[in-house]
């Protein structure tokens, strides 16, 4: 086996054991969501960017391998290295399977997100109405009080 193609191979192992633990801070991270768990979902947001840029360290590693084998990056030149090299697909097929699932578990995260952000704007809208007070910002994101008159306080 031709020495590119064997750290090709082994390139995809380390990328598939990394997407499967950002699989498992995704689903930590819609436990904490759904729990309310602020602490807990500030922790995996912490660890999502640390894997993003693990991951994308490893598909840079990969893309360079692929491109050493003269296929070009990303799926395109991973299907046609898998079709030269029949070793590669089980890791290969690994690997797109479980980036399907983070990104299925990804989506519904924010969909999660979503529907509390829709809820919290509800909430404020409500209580704004309630205490009589308008926007509090203006389309530029500028406070405006609830007169209409602006004060210079100097501290």
């Amino acid at each position: 086996m031709n020495d590119a193609v064997a750290q090709l191979e082994a390139s995809l192992q380390e990328e598939l054991g990394l997407i499967q633990e950002f699989n498992t801070v995704l689903e930590a991270e819609a436990e904490a969501l759904t729990a309310g768990n602020d602490d807990a979902l500030a922790a995996s947001t912490a660890r999502k960017n640390q894997y993003a840029e693990r991951l994308a360290e490893a598909g840079r590693r990969r893309n360079g391998l692929l491109g050493r084998l003269g296929y070009e990056p990303d799926q395109p030149g991973l299907d046609a290295a898998c079709a030269a090299h029949p070793s590669l697909r089980a890791g290969s097929r690994a690997l797109l399977d479980e980036a399907r699932r983070g990104r299925d578990l990804n989506t519904a995260n924010g969909i999660l997100i979503d529907t509390f952000l829709a809820h919290n704007q509800q909430t404020l809208d409500a209580l704004r109405q309630l205490a009589g007070i308008g926007d509090l910002y203006d389309a530029k994101g500028r406070s405006r009080s609830s007169t209409g008159k602006t004060r210079n306080i100097k501290a």
